[in-house]
């Protein structure tokens, strides 16, 4: 089966203020390597990838950066300058795609573990849909409080835990942007897809992506990359 043309969207825009840290978190290192490298290492191995694109926070030295991608012989990514909100930053890089892919991949810098070797087989299972995100089951028990008090338990069985990368058709994507929009409204691109009517699928993830939000993530990454 002959595989779509794929523009990959990663972002770096973020400044990290939960973190606590004066350096934004995709950028400090694990084994020696900043955080955000080890996506874009993953994404440029694979072959029907056309072009990615990296946004980042306009305080970042643009020199340093790229040579820093050049280090890591990643000197043919896409330096992006993004927005307040990462739903705008995203929009931003959308608008510098050159030509028309079949699909538009986002993913946040900071969950460096997702193996993207299953992208193409993640994308075979759109079929009639727009697109498809990643996502993992709750397992946990939820609750619901008012104050200090607990009201209620969650029906967990539907459930699920958004992630990235989110995938879309690059056509479908395009005319939710040319419609009205509102940044803020939105957490995700998925959220936007579904408030235009476009259906979209979930694949479940079954290995650790979660997003670095905070020293405790930084922290359990640190052992989990440690034999990458």
């Amino acid at each position: 089966m002959l595989q779509p043309k794929l523009s990959f969207i990663v972002t770096a825009a973020g400044k990290g203020i939960r973190f606590g840290n004066s350096t934004a978190k995709q950028f400090k290192k694990i084994n020696g390597i900043p955080i955000y490298i080890y996506s874009l290492l993953s994404i440029v191995k694979l072959k029907n990838v056309d072009e990615v694109l990296l946004t980042i926070n306009k305080s970042i030295g643009i020199a340093s950066l790229k040579n820093e991608l050049k280090k890591y012989r990643l000197d043919k990514v896409k330096v992006v300058i993004g927005s307040d909100t990462r739903a705008e930053s995203v929009y931003t890089a959308f608008n510098k795609i050159e030509g028309k892919p079949g699909f538009v991949v986002i993913h946040d810098s900071v969950r460096p573990n997702f193996n993207f070797a299953l992208i193409n087989k993640i994308i075979q299972q759109i079929k009639n849909n727009s697109g498809i995100i990643v996502g993992s089951k709750i397992q946990d028990t939820i609750k619901t409080i008012s104050g200090n008090s607990l009201r209620g338990t969650v029906n967990r069985d539907k459930l699920w835990v958004a992630e990235t990368p989110q995938i879309f058709k690059y056509s479908a994507l395009k005319k939710c942007y040319l419609n009205s929009i509102d940044f803020t409204s939105y957490t995700d691109e998925c959220q936007l897809m579904e408030r235009n009517n476009f259906k979209v699928k979930i694949f479940e993830n079954l290995e650790y992506n979660n997003k670095i939000t905070t020293k405790k993530d930084f922290d359990v990454y640190k052992k989990l990359l440690r034999y990458v």
